[in-house]
């Protein structure tokens, strides 16, 4: 911020900030500069405007240009903050793990309703679910946000999550402890099925997963917020985006009970491929597809055939 004076005011920053973010095409440059200075500052975002005319410390102002440095060159804000909000949740959120999209929450939602859960009215308390006794299975858990949601709106259900990085399943520990859920959840390392196998994991009522569904050739048109700073892994499936998904569809029928449900988040264009993939896989019926709410593929979702 050029011209230092002792009158930069909260106010002042927020419109030199959004300005600058304008000018380097970052996407909601006022949001973006409230969130990085509410972080700084460390109050809520809604206290900014309680104190817009308030004058900004020199030691909060250097601090505040370092990470507006950082976010002009494209790092994602959520890990300049540290954390990233998902089911009404704060969740811990580091280079190692996938930044929750908006999206993914389709899972946890649909899954609630299908245990029989009413969707939470807008702030409500997670202990204020009803008790179950459904187990889940999440692949791919990346910080843990779906499996810990779960746990946390679904008071008595148990989560087996897993996935092939081992900071980002410290990353997800972090956050069950954080949400009260650490004795309910339980954090496997491993490929997909591998470690469910060696821990002799049970079949589950639902078996849930965010896998990688980018295609190779789609990797580089991606913005340099992801393509740069998210973790490759967590996103690249492979020369059409559905290989991953399509190794679910073999394991999931040995690791539902009988009438259990998948859910698996995929790519927009990629529902009539894996919806036949799903189709043609043994031991799995009902296949759909759900949209989300901007009216895209989102969820590929299917039963394991009841017992005979």
């Amino acid at each position: 911020m050029a011209g230092e004076s002792a009158e930069w005011t909260i106010g002042k920053i927020i419109e030199w900030t959004r300005g600058f973010f304008e000018k380097k095409g970052i996407a909601q440059p006022r949001l973006e500069a409230e969130i990085l200075l509410a972080h700084i500052l460390g109050i809520e975002r809604i206290d900014l405007y309680m104190k817009y005319d308030q004058a900004v410390g020199e030691a909060e102002r250097t601090a505040f240009r370092e990470l507006v440095r950082r976010r002009s060159e494209r790092e994602p804000t959520r890990y300049l903050v540290g954390t990233n909000e998902f089911m009404s949740l704060a969740f811990k959120v580091t280079s190692a793990t996938l930044i929750p999209r908006p999206e993914t929450e389709m899972l946890v939602e649909e899954t609630l309703r299908l245990a029989g859960i009413k969707r939470r009215p807008a702030g409500a308390a997670p202990g204020e679910s009803p008790v179950t006794t459904a187990t889940v299975i999440e692949l791919c858990t990346g910080c843990g946000c779906v499996a810990v949601s779960l746990a946390a709106y679904m008071p008595g259900g148990r989560v087996t999550a897993t996935d092939i990085s081992p900071a980002a399943l410290e990353v997800a520990r972090t956050n069950a402890e954080a949400h009260g859920v650490a004795d309910r959840v339980a954090f496997l390392e491993g490929d997909l099925f591998a470690p469910l196998d060696a821990a002799d994991v049970q079949p589950a009522d639902f078996l849930l997963a965010n896998p990688p569904y980018v295609s190779e050739a789609d990797w580089a048109g991606l913005e340099p917020e992801i393509r740069d700073h998210e973790p490759r892994q967590a996103l690249v499936a492979g020369p059409t985006g559905t290989e991953v998904v399509e190794r679910i569809l073999k394991g999931a029928p040995a690791y539902l009970k009988p009438g259990g449900t998948m859910l698996v988040e995929i790519g927009a264009e990629q529902g009539p491929a894996v919806a036949a993939a799903a189709a043609a896989t043994r031991g799995l019926t009902d296949v759909r597809i759900l949209k989300d709410y901007a009216g895209l593929d989102r969820i590929l979702m299917a039963r394991r055939e009841a017992a005979s």
